[in-house]
């Protein structure tokens, strides 16, 4: 079996940290230097593991497909994942793996998940002979270690105790949650500031993600118009819409005496803005690299309509609009058109009302419970069917817009075009925070 062994002078290097003027010469519009992900992102671009998502932009949100880390980890193997003529682009990657014993290769559009990460990396580590010992007393100190699925237990606890892995808080793991394209790229440069790895200095073709079209940057609210003493919610929307994971916004008034405006909700994106007497004022969003979006709000002393719960309005043909959209981006990747399932609409409505009641988007539902569970307290056996929903949230009420945003994202794009699913719901909910949350749930039965 073939090991691969860095050198000294290598481990030493990255030890000095990665900071270097060579390193920082490759400069991402969503990655700016303060980004806590700045030198992990540098480090796998530079050593041929990854690419940009386009010239500018690196999508450090987006999450990773388990393909996309079949060709990484054989990138750090020296393998040449350059595809021959009418192969998949991850052939050579897929071709590895399951020679190495790191993937059974099934599911290569399937996003990855923190747990399987770290199982694949535990695997990578063994079949390069480094030393995978572990203590799975690791984990206690998180509080959701019951989540963990049994066969990622050994590979976390290793994961965990060898500083690749340090938690998403100081008391939780998130096994099950999606693992960034910058959370993979950190755990990478902590491996190999550990233990060594055989990079590759020709990376061959670049990993293909989803086209994003040029960066841009809008302010976006429900409402401009507030009565006074009113708040409104706004978000700093981007495109592609993943790019604002990665940047640090700022918020300003023009006239704070008629509106002001504060970050909200512990996010990057988000602020608040309440109206304090008449007139009109301009909400500037501005990222770290100094672009800038604009919002005029005019406050009034009549009253306004606020936003607030959603009262079960249907929003059907925006529903309908999103899964014609959908079914295009399908169609134009070669994958067979959706058809509307009333029960899977039904399903899709309560899970993007749970969304709105909780203010946030999880595929974790207010009981604890993952999403699946959903389907069986509707008569369906999970275990039988092929499913997966996708999520999304925003200020606006625009079809397009929510598509845009899920097929700019690998892992949703990889959802929306799944050849193993025929049935589609939509659901959309207004929460009180003033956000449109919104849940498609494809499946091949109902």
């Amino acid at each position: 079996m073939k090991k691969r062994i860095l050198s000294v002078i290598l481990t030493l290097t990255l030890c000095m940290g990665l900071s270097a003027p060579a390193l920082a010469a490759r400069t991402f519009t969503d990655v700016p230097s303060t980004y806590w992900a700045y030198d992990a992102i540098q480090y796998v671009v530079d050593e041929g593991l990854f690419s940009g998502t386009t010239g500018s932009t690196f999508t450090p949100g987006g999450t990773m497909t388990r393909a996309m880390l079949w060709v990484v980890l054989a990138r750090m193997d020296g393998v040449d994942t350059s595809a021959a003529s009418g192969e998949a682009w991850y052939q050579a990657g897929l071709d590895w793996a399951v020679e190495a014993g790191i993937s059974d290769g099934t599911t290569p559009n399937g996003s990855i998940t923190r747990a399987q990460f770290a199982a694949m990396l535990y695997r990578y580590a063994e079949y390069a002979g480094v030393d995978t010992a572990a203590d799975t007393t690791e984990l206690n100190k998180f509080a959701d270690t019951g989540s963990i699925p049994s066969y990622a237990i050994e590979p976390l606890a290793w994961a965990v105790g060898s500083g690749i892995v340090s938690g998403t808080s100081a008391t939780t793991i998130s096994p099950s949650g999606s693992a960034t394209r910058a959370q993979v790229a950190t755990m990478l440069m902590r491996y190999a500031q550990a233990f060594g790895d055989g990079q590759t200095t020709d990376p061959g073709e670049t990993v293909p993600e989803q086209p994003s079209s040029e960066y841009t940057l809008r302010l976006s609210a429900m409402s401009s118009t507030l009565e006074v003493g009113k708040s409104i919610v706004a978000d700093a929307n981007t495109t592609p819409y993943s790019a604002r994971n990665g940047l640090t916004f700022t918020f300003s008034s023009s006239d704070p005496s008629v509106a002001t405006v504060e970050p909200y909700s512990g996010n990057n994106f988000s602020c608040q803005i309440t109206a304090v007497s008449p007139g009109t004022a301009t909400i500037t969003a501005r990222d770290a690299n100094g672009v800038e979006a604009t919002l005029t709000v005019t406050v009034t002393g009549a009253s306004t309509s606020t936003p607030g719960t959603s009262d079960g309005g249907d929003y059907a043909d925006i529903k309908n609009e999103i899964i014609e959209l959908t079914n295009e981006v399908r169609a134009e990747n070669n994958a067979g058109a959706l058809t509307k399932s009333d029960l899977l609409t039904r399903l899709a409505q309560q899970r993007a009302d749970e969304c709105a009641n909780m203010g946030e988007i999880s595929h974790v539902r207010p009981n604890g419970s993952y999403y699946s569970t959903i389907f069986e307290e509707n008569g369906l056996d999970r275990f039988e069917m092929q499913y997966v929903e996708i999520l999304g949230w925003s200020t606006i009420l625009d079809a397009k817009y929510i598509v845009d945003m899920w097929e700019n994202s690998p892992g949703h794009f990889a959802s929306m075009t799944g050849t193993n699913k025929t049935l589609v719901g939509v659901g959309i909910s207004l929460g009180d925070d003033g956000r449109f949350y919104f849940c498609q749930i494809f499946t091949n039965k109902d």
